[in-house]
């Protein structure tokens, strides 16, 4: 389906571009003033339009912490992933897994969990168009006008409620006149890619736009025990935008769009073995040396994955006034995942697992808004039907402390989400204005799972011995049979519901204390629904859920434009009342303890962000950021920590979650004598410590790292051309960028890249 999208796509492409070449009515455009030419620019900052309250207004008038990167900018920092946005927003925490499953934070509220079922507290759009699990997020920035990042619990605006924020991507959008363009990239271990866009008018009502990009790397990992190679990349993706005006009351928006990705799972680098139970060939494993592509996986394994994702989105807007405006947004989406990962980072069979999957969703909101008087409204309601099919396997642990070889884990959900919300921004006074909004869900979640023994009866004898124990009476599983002990410790698929509502609240006040200025102080209630784990269990209580988690938060901050627009002075100081943080952890059973999902009762953060972006010469920006976030659980709270050993986690930080961070990115740009622009420019990214699970052992340390890239290229006037050299991890720092215990003996480390460099071209018409 994801390639007839894209053939789709192509196809299009080159018809319009016929038809355009043949008709030749379609005068070229005058250049458009470059942004960057240092004769033209206006020496202020320019003001910033961001839709994050679902209408257009300036970002320095909206009383939320917002983060709004600019196509412009993310092709110049070399952003091309979600993942990426850490190089220019200060706050915003990339994880990767060993499965592809990407995990996102913000402000230090996250979820590591990687089934695929797992809904995340960072929500993602495209043009408010939900993306409900993260893994559909790879080609989310596909020619996209800007990002809006929003920090801190959504709901009574977006469509799905959140814990730690929103991330909409704002896609380019059709045009009244006929334009295309492309980019082409080469650098380091042949890592390329090439994308194009193309958009006009069909006819007098109907306009489109249609864009492709593949990315494609080689292998930059290297097994330091033989000769071999892996890290391949391959994501091929596209996007069909349609725009239908028949009237001016009525609005049509058709999004079409998809991706393959077809990329080799990172291997990990082996750090200890966990404990002494762990077997002797892993404890006498050599450790791998201090070189980020230096790892070692199984060899005559293909550990990659194959997803394959598209999504058919409407959106049909009426006007009635400017008082009212009715918005209907429906979405379909389709994800299909194969995926094989050497989770162990050795050669040997320790930890080697399967995590296939399928999700279909379908959501629709529709919502009235408009003006009257002093106050803007949206009311509306939303209903999201999720079916997701998980697999977690392991496929081979026969060097490992299991009991068992292989084993396949099987779990299926249903879930309906059912929500009302409001908001309501009222002017009491020329200057202030309160905001409010409440929104109230109910969502029925339905799970069914199971264990199931590989075939070759070693984990049906295991549990048919528990069993019989537990039971009191002779139970016998056939190889290949459910292995999960149910309530009365006999085998079989286990059914539970998970049924919760919530009602989730946001109230404020914003002053404009002068012309420039804003304060804001805002109080919030957010809620993350709750999750089934999908995890290889022995009894029924390994699969007993993570209710939904809940977030108080606090906040005030500022917005400030001085020195005559050439400075912008953004700060917020946050507090959050964490209830009932979900994360992995462990459960005693009669077998023993056991994996599961588990909530942390009580935790806070508190923190504040600063934010400057400065043009003080013509030609000269610079955007800094600094987020620092103090986490603490509150109380005791006895589990297992990330080695598996029991502990009181009181005062204890959350897990993933750097105290400090920062990003830097500046650009000089200046004119040459022949006419032409030159441009060059930098970003710093900075990480601080952090620790891989629960318990801060020091064997799960992440170290804090420091990051720069470096960017010089020219461009010809009104930017209908560009050339561009690039560095990445400029000074090649060796990092961390996870540090865990994936299975029961070895310990792990995920690295980031090394140095990369290349160029990049571009055109536009």
């Amino acid at each position: 389906m994801t390639q007839g999208i894209l053939a789709a796509g192509i196809s299009i492409l080159a018809v319009v571009a016929s038809q355009q070449a043949a008709a030749q009515t379609v005068a070229a455009p005058a250049p458009a003033e470059s942004a960057g030419t240092p004769s033209q620019i206006d020496l202020g900052i320019p003001e910033i339009v961001v839709t994050a309250q679902k209408r257009s207004e300036n970002i320095n008038k909206v009383g939320i912490s917002i983060n709004a990167v600019s196509a412009e900018t993310l092709k110049a920092s070399g952003i091309t992933s979600t993942a990426d946005l850490v190089k220019v927003v200060s706050g915003f925490n990339f994880t990767p897994s060993a499965y592809g499953t990407p995990v996102y934070a913000l402000r230090g509220i996250g979820f590591y969990e990687t089934s695929l079922a797992a809904s995340p507290t960072v929500s993602l759009y495209v043009d408010e168009v939900p993306l409900p699990l993260s893994i559909m997020s790879i080609a989310a920035n596909l020619d996209v006008e800007r990002v809006e990042v929003l920090k801190g619990p959504q709901g009574t605006l977006f469509g799905q409620n959140s814990t730690a924020g929103a991330i909409n991507y704002i896609a380019a959008k059709p045009t009244s006149d006929w334009h295309y363009g492309g980019d082409v990239t080469y650098g380091r271990f042949n890592r390329g890619g090439a994308s194009a866009f193309i958009s006009g008018p069909v006819s007098d009502t109907l306009k489109m736009r249609a864009a492709v990009r593949w990315d494609h790397s080689g292998d930059w990992q290297y097994s330091y025990t033989r000769n071999d190679r892996r890290g391949e990349g391959n994501v091929l993706a596209g996007r069909l935008l349609l725009d239908w005006t028949p009237t001016d009351r009525l609005s049509v928006n058709l999004n079409v769009n998809g991706f393959e990705d077809k990329s080799d799972n990172q291997a990990a680098q082996f750090i200890a073995a966990a404990s002494a139970r762990s077997p002797a060939a892993l404890s006498a494993y050599p450790l791998p040396p201090a070189n980020d592509r230096a790892a070692d996986w199984d060899a005559g394994h293909g550990f990659r994955r194959n997803v394959r994702f598209y999504q058919i989105s409407a959106r049909v807007d009426y006007t009635f006034s400017d008082a009212a405006k009715l918005t209907s947004i429906s979405a379909f989406d389709q994800l299909d995942r194969k995926s094989q990962a050497d989770a162990d980072g050795t050669a040997l069979p320790t930890f080697d697992v399967a995590t296939p999957g399928r999700a279909k969703n379908f959501s629709q909101e529709i919502r009235l808004s408009g003006k009257t008087g002093g106050a803007q409204y949206v009311v509306g309601a939303s209903y999201a039907h999720d079916n997701i099919e998980d697999e977690g396997s392991v496929l081979d642990s026969s060097v490992s402390s299991l009991p068992f070889k292989a084993a396949r884990g099987v779990a299926n959900q249903t879930v309906n989400t059912y929500a009302v919300f409001g908001n309501l921004d009222y002017k009491i006074l020329s200057t202030v204005t309160l905001t409010g909004g409440i929104r109230y869900t109910n969502q029925k979640r339905s799970f069914s799972g199971c264990t199931y023994d590989s075939g070759a009866g070693d984990a049906a004898r295991l549990l048919s011995g528990i069993a019989t124990a537990l039971s009191h009476q002779t139970v016998v599983i056939p190889a290949g049979g459910c292995v999960t002990l149910g309530t009365n410790f006999l085998p079989g698929v286990q059914h539970l519901q998970l049924n919760q509502d919530n009602v989730s609240w946001r109230a404020g006040v914003n002053w404009e204390i002068g012309q420039n200025a804003l304060l804001y102080a805002n109080v919030s209630r957010g809620y993350k629904s709750g999750s089934f784990p999908a995890i290889g269990a022995v009894i029924y209580s390994q699969y007993a859920p993570a209710v939904q988690e809940s977030v108080l938060a606090y906040e005030a901050g500022y917005k400030l434009t001085v020195l005559d627009r050439k400075l912008q002075l953004n700060g917020a100081g946050f507090y959050y009342d964490y209830d009932n943080k979900q994360t992995r952890g462990k459960v005693p059973t009669q077998a023993g303890l056991q994996n599961a999902l588990i909530n942390v009762p009580k935790s806070r953060i508190v923190g504040f962000e600063l934010q400057a972006i400065a043009r003080p010469i013509r030609g000269l920006t610079f955007n800094v950021g600094v987020t620092y976030s103090n986490t603490k659980i509150r109380g005791d709270f006895v589990n297992v920590n990330g080695l598996g050993v029991s502990q009181n986690f009181r005062d204890q930080s959350l897990p993933l979650t750097p105290r400090w961070q920062a990003n830097i990115d500046g650009q000089y740009e200046f004119a040459l004598s022949s006419g032409f622009d030159a441009f060059v420019g930098g970003n710093m990214n900075h990480q601080g410590k952090t620790n891989g699970a629960l318990g801060g052992q020091a064997m799960l340390d992440i170290p804090a790292y420091t990051l720069f890239d470096a960017r010089l290229g020219v461009k010809s006037p009104g930017d209908r051309w560009q050339a561009m050299l690039f560095a990445r991890n400029l000074t090649n720092k060796y990092y961390a960028t996870l540090v865990n215990l994936p299975g029961s003996d070895a310990v792990v480390r995920y690295t980031g890249m090394p140095r990369t460099y290349g160029v990049t071209l571009s055109y536009r018409y």
